[in-house]
């Protein structure tokens, strides 16, 4: 028994495996490079792809025996060299193998469905071919493989190789997939992929990859009469020139591992900073890497994107290249294959993410298997020992150029380690910091200013000088220099100075030593002249206390003594005024005896007016009364009579009130004049119910309704103080000075304020204020209470407005709904509640507003 292949294993190693076009046309490149080839051009035309490189050629054994050997690899077995005789290929150009999976080759099946193959090696005399119908293995998947022929044949001459080269290897490949049109979109983008598919950031120079594409020959011209960048242009030898703006404009960290030594190098902006040399003693399936990371700051960023035609995060972030060639899909945008992203999110200012950094890995193998691909070609590695030593040295390299970044040139320990005493000038230094670490293009800001920068390198240089597995070479001594300023070393705290001696010590620093040793002279120098200054101002200040003390003291004596000639005034001043009022009251006595004979008199004179009116008042309302009985009989109260009666009796229940002061009163015949007052205030509402009593007639309200031009603000505060007989205190406020004139009715005003006040009373209120704005031509009166205010629990702002809503016990509901109408219908205006506490602690605020 054995094994069958059917014809359609051409499909999973070919378009299936091969993801998209440009990975396959990657293989195909990898492939003339692993033939030794200096130069690749892929030409298009229409419909058709033709790679060609000057590589080594094939024989026709290579071709029937590994070209044509599916899933066979001479580069795996160590056959791939082993018929050229002359050996300068791999020996002068020193590659190592970038594949070895024996697939490759079916990467022409993603790109068209024919292939016509041209090669010739050194070995040969002539040109070997192969043609190639893809669709054929397609027919049937039930024939097998290895019976569908592949047509062959040889020519002579015919075949140009790149560099006029004497070998090499033609990929003609046709009849394109329709689904993948090759436009000038899609051709730049495959430029900007293979500009990275070779380390772009190699110092070899050794493999050109040329674009041409005939068609696009205009407008390639006219990109560049447009000044264009180079990655616009389609035509053309693949360029990269990134790696000389990098060396001058970032922070980076260089690390280099050789055999048994690993070499660290951090750099910032042209500036060395450390070098540190270890034992390589954690990674031992790792024997030739180099891993070169820059941090891009706002200023190199813009370097970036002016140099690139592009911006970073577009370009990519941290390749990986095995053997010179990328490992996909490192570095690619959006990629986290590193996992700097999401811990980078945990932390603000504290870690370096892929947006944050640009950089390159590097590592160099014999045996691909040690790091190999996924078959999917753009999926990553395969974890092996050495993929997961690489990972945890890139890590390294990662976390020191972070440590260096996020604490030396961001302060991000200045707080948390307590570099300074103060919290608010620890993060004051660090906003200075990452302000200048924006757009700076050099670090001097660091070295010249930043003393918490300072600090924390020696922290860092502290560090590695305490593992026993790092030698440190050299270290930025500029930076680490805390003691140029003696005033500012004062400041600094004994430990970190002892932490800088520490150094001196390990790296055998004689000169820093004495250094130190002068900077501890001036500080205790400093330190005594401190103290010494610090005694004189006590001794000052203790002198000055006493002098203010003496000074106090004889103060209080002269107040005493002057104190005491006014008390011997004042006395006198009193027997005088003493003698005065004896005097005083026994005039006083006579003029209340005859006060008293002459109120006896206005006493009984008021009796008999009192009696006369009493009588007049009880003719005119027995007459009012037969004449509501006749008016209830022939016809419906109108709303303007319902508020007149509304009026009378709120002026009814004032009379009431009056007279029970009256009554209170007369109890003290002292207060006559009060007794007048209160007289007056009654006369002023027994008049006003009199006259408002023979309006019930629509006539009489129809001209008491006319509309008449009155100062709202003036008519208010001369109308408001005939209620001071029932409120404590009634204050006004205005705050514009013009006179507002707007044209009323001056019966509805009236009813309006009297059924305010009325309410205010009724809440207990003693206290009215009334305060006139004026909003464009609008006036504005606020009117405030010191009373219980508007029960907002039971009552919302609006409900207490409606008919038959009231918030007394007892009460009719009609008062604030007349208002609201009459505001409305009659005064153009309205009313609204404000809210309660507004004014005074307490109470309601209603707004009126006159249009």
């Amino acid at each position: 028994m054995r094994f069958k292949i059917s014809s359609a294993l051409k499909d999973l190693i070919g378009k299936d495996l091969i993801t998209n076009d440009n990975v396959a046309i990657f293989e195909l490149v990898k492939n003339s490079y692993d033939a030794y080839a200096t130069k690749v051009e892929i030409t298009f035309e229409e419909d058709k792809i033709i790679i060609a490189d000057n590589g080594k050629g094939m024989t026709f054994n290579d071709v029937r025996d590994k070209w044509l050997f599916l899933g066979f690899s001479a580069k795996k077995d160590g056959s791939e060299d082993r018929d050229i005789k002359n050996a300068s290929y791999r020996d002068n150009i020193k590659r190592h193998y970038a594949g070895a999976k024996g697939i490759g080759r079916f990467s022409c099946d993603r790109l068209g469905k024919k292939l016509l193959l041209s090669t010739k090696s050194s070995l040969s005399s002539h040109i070997e071919q192969i043609y190639v119908d893809w669709g054929r293995f397609e027919q049937d998947q039930k024939t097998e493989f290895a019976q569908i022929d592949v047509e062959y044949a040889q020519k002579e001459t015919g075949i140009l190789f790149p560099n006029n080269g004497t070998t090499g290897t033609v990929l003609e490949i046709s009849s394109l997939d329709k689904k993948s049109i090759w436009s000038r979109k899609k051709i730049l983008e495959l430029k900007r992929s293979l500009e990275k598919l070779i380390n772009p950031l190699s110092e070899a120079n050794d493999f050109e990859i040329e674009i041409i594409c005939e068609r696009e020959l205009e407008k390639d011209k006219e990109e560049r009469s447009n000044n264009k960048h180079d990655r616009d242009i389609v035509n053309g030898i693949l360029t990269n020139s990134i790696s000389s703006i990098l060396n001058i404009k970032t922070t980076l960290i260089d690390i280099k591992l050789s055999g048994s030594r690993i070499y660290t190098k951090i750099a910032d902006r042209g500036v060395d900073i450390y070098k540190i040399s270890e034992n390589n003693i954690h990674f031992s399936e790792l024997k030739d890497v180099r891993i070169s990371l820059y941090y891009l700051n706002r200023s190199a960023k813009v370097n970036f994107t002016k140099l690139m035609g592009v911006e970073p995060v577009n370009y990519g972030s941290i390749f990986l290249f095995r053997n010179g060639f990328r490992i996909m899909p490192f570095g690619a945008p959006s990629d986290d294959s590193w996992s700097l992203d999401y811990r980078a999110q945990q932390g603000n200012r504290r870690f370096l993410g892929s947006r944050d950094l640009f950089g390159r890995v590097d590592i160099i193998t014999d045996n691909v298997e040690d790091l190999k691909e996924v078959s999917s070609r753009d999926g990553g590695l395969i974890e092996t020992d050495v993929s997961k030593q690489l990972f945890e040295l890139f890590k390294i390299a990662h976390r020191r150029l972070e440590r260096y970044v996020t604490g030396v040139l961001w302060g991000e320990a200045f707080l948390r380690r307590d570099y300074f005493h103060d919290e608010m000038e620890a993060n004051e230094e660090r906003r200075k910091l990452l302000e200048a670490d924006k757009m700076d293009e050099s670090p001097d800001y660091v070295f010249s200013s930043s003393i918490g920068s300072k600090i924390d390198f020696i922290q860092l240089i502290k560090t590695l000088t305490k593992d026993n597995n790092v030698e440190v070479l050299y270290y930025n001594k500029e930076l680490a220099n805390i003691l140029s300023n003696p005033q500012v070393s004062e400041e600094i705290k004994p430990q970190f100075i002892a932490d800088l001696e520490k150094i001196a010590i390990d790296m055998n620093d004689s000169d820093l030593l004495f250094n130190i040793d002068e900077a501890k002279r001036r500080i205790l120098e400093l330190q005594k002249a401190n103290e010494l200054a610090e005694q004189k101002a006590i001794e000052a200040e203790r002198k000055r206390i006493e002098a203010e003390e003496k000074a106090r003291l004889a103060e209080i004596a002269k107040k005493e003594a002057e104190r005491r000639r006014k008390e011997e005034e004042e006395q006198k001043k009193i027997a005088q005024l003493q003698a005065k009022e004896a005097e005083l009251r026994r005039r006083e006595e006579e003029i209340k005896r005859k006060e008293a004979e002459q109120q006896k008199i206005e006493e009984e004179e008021k009796r008999k007016k009192a009696e006369e009116d009493k009588k007049r008042i009880e003719i005119e309302r027995d007459v009012e009364k037969s004449k509501n009985k006749y008016l209830v009989s022939t016809r419906n109260i109108t709303k303007e009579a319902e508020d007149i009666l509304h009026t009378i009796k709120i002026s009814s229940n004032e009379l009431s009130a009056a007279a029970k002061n009256i009554s209170r009163e007369l109890e003290s015949i002292s207060q006559s004049q009060k007794i007048r007052e209160d007289l007056d205030y009654i006369f002023f509402h027994v008049e006003r119910i009199n006259k408002l009593s023979k309006l019930l007639t629509k006539a009489d309200i129809a001209i008491l309704k006319e509309h008449t031009k009155v100062d709202i603000a003036e008519y208010i505060q001369e109308y408001l103080p005939n209620y001071k007989s029932t409120l404590e205190e009634i204050t006004f406020h205005i705050d514009f000075t013009d006179v507002v004139i707007k044209k009323i009715p001056l019966l509805d005003l009236s009813v309006i304020l009297d059924n305010l006040i009325n309410n205010s009373v009724k809440a207990g209120a003693s206290k009215i204020h009334i305060d006139f704005a004026k909003e464009h031509n609008q006036l504005i009166v606020d009117f405030s209470d010191n009373g219980l205010g508007v029960d907002l629990e039971k009552f919302s702002p609006d409900v207490i407005f409606e008919l038959g809503i009231t918030n007394k016990r007892g009460g009719s509901g009609i008062g604030l709904n007349t208002i609201k109408e009459t505001m409305r219908r009659e005064l153009k205006g309205d009313i609204v509640f404000l809210g309660n506490g507004l004014h005074y602690e307490r109470g309601a605020t209603f707004r009126l507003t006159f249009r």
